[in-house]
């Protein structure tokens, strides 16, 4: 940016932040306390080093207010926080805005793991395999995941699975080597996916 610059007008923006313009036309917008503890206003002087100082600031502001919106609708990992804010931010204010997020408490992935992987396995069914790697694309930690996931045992695979086959496969059983196949491909093992059709007495080829 230019030396010597002049703040020419101020105008609020739909969204509630308060555009600033000079001579050559916009420059950026800030919020109403960037304006009050940088003293913007009409008239003011501002070097490019001190503008570029009040943009990375102010940037770093927005991204924490959309950090703030983002988990007020439901929990995130560090990195799938991050990768959303860096839709709108560079990744320097994404990762400030992740850090202050960390630094609040209000992310955690041990505890979002923890949750998550909760409802992936008791809610949603999932197999242990599928729900490392659902975790795995989250961002978590590869040694969180695994310390998370010991906590389940092949007793919890075999609930499982005979949830699976009398709820979402019940209607299905009729092509057993389809459910079969569908299974595999959720993760679940093929000795354990056999012996939960033969708990059930459902009949399936020998080649599976």
């Amino acid at each position: 940016m230019l030396n010597n610059i002049k703040i020419t007008d101020i105008t609020k923006t739909k969204k509630g932040y308060n555009a600033l313009f000079c001579e050559n036309g916009f420059l950026f917008s800030v919020d109403d306390l960037m304006l009050v503890q940088q003293k913007i206003k009409i008239g003011s002087c501002f070097n490019g080093q001190e503008l570029n100082l009040i943009y990375e600031k102010s940037n770093t502001n927005k991204a924490v207010q959309k950090a703030y919106n983002l988990l007020s609708f439901r929990s995130h990992s560090k990195k799938e926080l991050y990768t959303k804010l860096c839709k709108s931010f560079d990744s320097d204010c994404a990762m400030s805005a992740c850090d202050k997020m960390e630094d609040l408490g209000l992310i955690n992935d041990e505890e979002f793991c923890r949750a998550k992987a909760e409802y992936l396995i008791n809610i949603k069914k999932c197999s242990l395999r599928e729900t490392k790697l659902k975790l795995l694309t989250l961002g978590i930690n590869k040694d969180i995941i695994e310390s998370r996931i010991a906590n389940y045992d092949n007793e919890t695979q075999a609930d499982n699975l005979q949830h699976l086959l009398q709820t979402k496969y019940r209607n299905k059983l009729d092509n057993p080597q389809k459910v079969f196949a569908s299974l595999m491909r959720k993760g679940f093992s093929y000795y354990d996916i056999k012996s939960a059709m033969r708990n059930l007495e459902i009949d399936i080829e020998d080649e599976y």
